[in-house]
């Protein structure tokens, strides 16, 4: 795996920043690490999707920090809904994302290095961790 070059960030500043930002540093992750993702070979990512989810992501912060301020009751039981959506279809964006990029490292590597039950509860933090570890 000598030739690839995946950025390296300390697991816990990525954690800190995946809840500091709302969970906008989970789209983030992948889209500012497409290059090194793109030399595993065919990784089926679709990155218009992790756009999507970031700009999601932030519009929901921006939503958090300025609250229901301006919203009727109505329209907070409607961004409270569209927050649930939002976070279903995130959560699916994610998952499929961290796995592709898992197998593909595995793929490259020529082992099995990934725990799945790890990456399912630590998504792109053990994700980051494992590649600290590799290179």
């Amino acid at each position: 795996m000598g030739e690839l070059t995946f950025k390296k960030t300390n697991t816990a500043l990525a954690v800190v920043l995946t809840n500091v930002t709302f969970g906008i540093y989970l789209p983030y992750w992948f889209i500012s690490r497409r290059d090194s993702i793109s030399q595993l070979g065919k990784v089926q990512l679709s990155y218009n999707w992790l756009k999507f989810l970031f700009i999601m992501y932030a519009f929901l912060a921006f939503y958090f920090v300025i609250g229901g301020a301006f919203l009727t009751e109505m329209g907070v039981d409607f961004m409270d809904t569209f927050n649930i959506i939002i976070t279903f279809i995130g959560l699916g964006i994610t998952y499929y994302s961290v796995f592709r990029v898992a197998e593909a490292i595995e793929e490259k590597n020529g082992e099995n290095i990934f725990n799945r039950v790890l990456l399912i509860l630590f998504h792109i933090w053990y994700l980051q961790y494992k590649i600290n570890r590799l290179e």
